[in-house]
This record gives C-alpha cells, sequence and structure tokens, in this order.
C-alpha cells in the first residue's frame, strides 16, 4: 500500500458536539458520536477499507460517480482532496464500540456566504440495513449546522434509489426537483433527484 499521511486536524479538531447528539461520547476533540456510529478524521488504518469503497464499480455508480483510476495512488489524491478540501469536509463512518469504519460521510461545494452544501454518505454493504444510515445522516446534518453554520443542505440521489429517497424524506429532505436522463453510466442512463433540508 502507498504512504498516506493522515491529517488529524479534520472536521472536528476544535470541538465536541455532545450537546447535540445523545450517547456516550469518548474521543473529544475529533469526533461526534450518535448511539452506536461516530463521525470522525480518516486516520492511516482506514485506507484500504475506503479504497475497497472506491473501488466497488456498481457503488459509484449508485452514488453518480465513474470512477477513471482505482489504484493505491489514485485512492490516495481522492483521499487527499478530500481531506483538504477548503470548502467540504469528510469523514469517516465508524463503529463507536469497535472504532472500526463502516463508511464515510462528507459535505462538499459548501457556499460559505449562502450557507449551503451538498451532503452524502456510503454504508458498506455488511453494515446496511441496521439504521445505521440514518443515525450517520442525522450526525451529519447536525455537524453542518453546528459546525459549519450552514443553513441548508443539498443532495443529489439516483431516482431509481429508493431505500435512500425514503431515508431522505423521513428526516427531512423534500424533493426539489428531478433531472432527466442526467447520469450515463456504461449501459444506462439515470434520472437524478436532488433534495434539500432547511437547518
Amino acid at each position: 500500500m502507498c504512504s498516506w499521511q493522515c491529517h488529524r486536524t479534520a472536521a472536528y479538531s476544535s470541538g465536541t458536539f455532545d450537546h447535540l447528539l445523545p450517547g456516550k461520547h469518548s474521543r473529544a476533540d475529533r469526533n461526534a458520536t450518535l448511539k452506536h456510529v461516530s463521525l470522525r478524521s480518516p486516520e492511516e488504518s482506514d485506507f484500504e477499507f475506503l479504497a475497497s469503497l472506491r473501488r466497488d464499480s456498481a457503488l459509484q455508480a449508485l452514488l453518480l460517480n465513474v470512477v477513471a483510476s482505482t489504484d493505491d495512488g489514485a485512492v490516495a489524491e481522492w483521499l487527499e482532496r478530500r481531506k483538504t478540501d477548503p470548502n467540504g469536509c469528510f469523514m469517516v463512518i465508524a463503529d463507536s464500540e469497535t472504532d472500526e469504519p463502516i463508511g464515510f460521510a462528507q459535505i462538499t461545494n459548501i457556499h460559505h456566504r449562502n450557507r449551503h452544501g451538498f451532503a452524502g454518505i456510503v454504508i458498506a454493504q455488511n453494515a446496511q440495513g441496521k439504521g445505521l444510515g440514518r443515525i450517520a445522516m442525522e450526525s451529519l446534518v447536525a455537524m453542518a449546522k453546528e459546525k459549519h453554520h450552514l443553513e441548508k443542505i443539498l443532495l443529489e440521489v439516483r431516482a431509481d434509489n429508493l431505500v435512500a429517497r425514503s431515508l431522505y424524506q423521513s428526516i427531512g429532505f423534500r424533493t426539489v426537483g428531478t433531472l432527466r436522463s442526467h447520469f450515463r453510466t456504461e449501459d444506462n442512463m439515470y434520472d437524478v433527484v436532488l433534495m434539500e433540508k432547511q437547518l
């Protein structure tokens, strides 16, 4: 594996969100914990897990991504971009009891003047169906409001991803509209639904 230096001064380096997120909090200054899920800074030991998500072409297509290269160097460059983006934040979703990664959460394209950004989460397949995606998304929304002072979160979701759309609607996102034939894979075109939540 290529060298991947971790920047530990990510989104939670300057404070804790115990007053927002109920449950035991054991890693103040870099973690926010809600029930059995925490959002924390990425660590070097997370590389192989995050690389496996990046290399899953079916998952990436569901996330509206087409990844050109997935070797260790390309994955490391992607992680570096995410971690150092001044208009975003990138966090690992971890089991708060074991600290093992189960996904990642991010806010991108933060518009500081208008106070909005785009949110997204990924939960590994073996951790799905347990309500962890809901917990992680609620935690990310809380962070967007209290840490980044955003007033609105937007997201794009593939129209056929009904499970994700239902989840987002259940936590207060509303559908703004549908972008017809907006995302292309090798063998299909997909509509994309734009959603928003006022914070």
